[in-house]
């Protein structure tokens, strides 16, 4: 039987994977990404956070970013409406100081939106076509002392053969064959919501001049759902939250789902070209372990999330980052394995705050009861502890999400040093921090080569490649016990 052997195997296709995949050639490493469908996905899901966007930034692709997205509304502006086209019940938006916040704690343009049919297209593009394999399922998986062998078939032809991995990612979904493979469970999985979704094209003309925002609420008594524009003209979703016989056991059939749309848009002759309507159940739930030996989970595999906001597709490329430049450090000599032990607590710390972010959406959008304000002010907050400033371990305490101060464990803030961004300063490499005395810094931290740039900070503050602080203090001698 055929044997392949590559340095890392990524399992499964979709935006987690193939930017796992990405990450990981952009640290000098050949990926090798396989996916039993047989393409990309060609309907436009999950949407992007602020700190997806950064990390795309950070390899050199903010200009393919700015090309391909479109300008939403301000970060979390919403309208509820009795229609899309119909009367502005209120506005609503996180209170000032936290959208400011918001507007302000990145280079990236806040109201900047990918979708994931462009995230995953865009990380297509950016790797080598030879380094991804479409209609390739994996049938087998047997994590060994210094590598894995992954059974796997070409799903058209039947052709079998084995994949001889040092390491493998598990980016394969909520039905993870790898997660399943390993023996690992989600002991807490938790239904939270059950709703429809629908893709569509339809045009309404500059309603989203009307909004202010790309998201609107509707509530009338034929329905109760979302509106969500996709491209800023005509792509559009619909979050299907209630409607009369929604208990009913029966799936949507096309005809009520284009009746409710219409119902939601307050147009019942606008045409709608209908791509897809899903029924499916809001879930949270972690699985019980990230890893075993040389196998890795991220995104869904790892954590089961509800689509709201697209955190799992967000939080499961952090997570491919976080291990990517692991992994390249360790197959590149810059690192004993040890480095990796630390994927785990660190990503488990961030899913936790994103699990919480998805049930704080679900509970408030399911009812939309009491005071908006007070509703908005929660959700900001969970959004930025969940997607924007979470910690690692041993730093991931509760903390006020609008100090935006350096510690160790949390992304380095954005400031800008005359025209650029400390973000862009770090980029992708190792990078040191100092007021003063940058060559003795530079000594001090000799053994990763990290780039230094002169900031006006007390001491010197060291930075990971994935942006991340990894030590503080004010000594060459501290600096120097823990990284030199």
């Amino acid at each position: 039987m055929r044997i392949d052997d590559v340095p890392v195997l990524v399992v499964g296709g979709g935006p987690v994977g193939l930017s796992t995949g990405l990450f990981l050639a952009h640290w000098g490493i050949r990926p090798l990404v396989i996916e039993k469908r047989d393409g990309i996905s060609t309907v436009p899901r999950a949407s992007t956070s602020l700190r997806t966007l950064e990390v795309f930034r950070s390899i050199g692709l903010g200009p393919a970013l700015d090309e391909l997205g479109f300008e939403g509304g301000p970060p979390m502006r919403t309208v509820f409406k009795t229609s899309g086209l119909g009367a502005t019940l209120q506005r609503s938006g996180p209170p000032a100081r936290y959208a400011a916040m918001l507007e302000s704690c990145s280079p990236v343009n806040s109201r900047l939106i990918l979708t994931h049919d462009q995230i995953q297209g865009l990380a297509l593009r950016e790797l080598r076509r030879r380094d991804v394999r479409f209609g390739v399922r994996l049938t087998g998986l047997v994590p060994d002392t210094d590598h894995v062998r992954a059974q796997v078939v070409d799903v058209a032809t039947g052709e079998e053969w084995q994949i001889r991995a040092e390491y493998v990612v598990g980016a394969d979904g909520a039905s993870s064959d790898v997660r399943e493979y390993l023996g690992i469970t989600v002991p807490d999985r938790e239904v939270i919501a059950r709703l429809d979704t629908a893709f569509f094209r339809a045009d309404l003309g500059p309603v989203l001049t009307e909004w202010g925002t790309h998201m609107c609420f509707v509530r009338n008594d034929a329905v109760y759902a979302t509106l969500m524009s996709k491209n800023g003209r005509d792509q559009w979703s619909s979050h299907i939250m209630d409607h009369p016989g929604k208990d009913r056991a029966s799936r949507l059939s096309e005809p009520e789902t284009l009746a409710l749309l219409r119902a939601a848009i307050g147009d019942d002759t606008v045409p709608i070209e209908l791509h897809t309507v899903n029924a499916w159940e809001a879930a949270i739930g972690t699985a019980s372990s990230f890893r075993n030996g040389r196998v890795f989970l991220a995104g869904d595999a790892a954590h089961v999330q509800s689509s709201a906001g697209g955190l799992g597709m967000n939080t499961g490329i952090q997570d491919g980052h976080n291990l990517a430049w692991k992994i390249a450090a360790v197959l590149n000599g810059q690192a004993a394995p040890g480095l990796l032990d630390g994927y785990e607590p660190e990503r488990r710390a961030a899913a936790k705050a994103s699990l919480a972010l998805s049930r704080t959406l679900h509970q408030g959008y399911q009812s939309l009861e009491g005071d908006p304000d007070v509703l908005y002010e929660k959700i900001a907050i969970a959004y930025l502890r969940g997607m924007m400033c979470y910690a690692y371990p041993p730093h991931d305490t509760e903390s006020d999400v609008l100090d935006d101060a350096i510690r160790p464990g949390r992304r380095f803030p954005h400031r800008w040093v005359g025209s650029d961004s400390t973000l862009d300063l770090i980029g992708s490499r190792w990078t040191l921090f100092a007021a003063r005395d940058l060559d003795r810094w530079r000594t001090a931290a000799a053994r990763l080569d990290p780039q230094v740039h002169a900031l006006d900070i007390d001491g010197a503050v060291l930075v990971r490649p994935d942006g991340f602080v990894a030590w503080q203090g004010t000594t060459e001698d501290s600096l120097r016990a823990h990284w030199g």
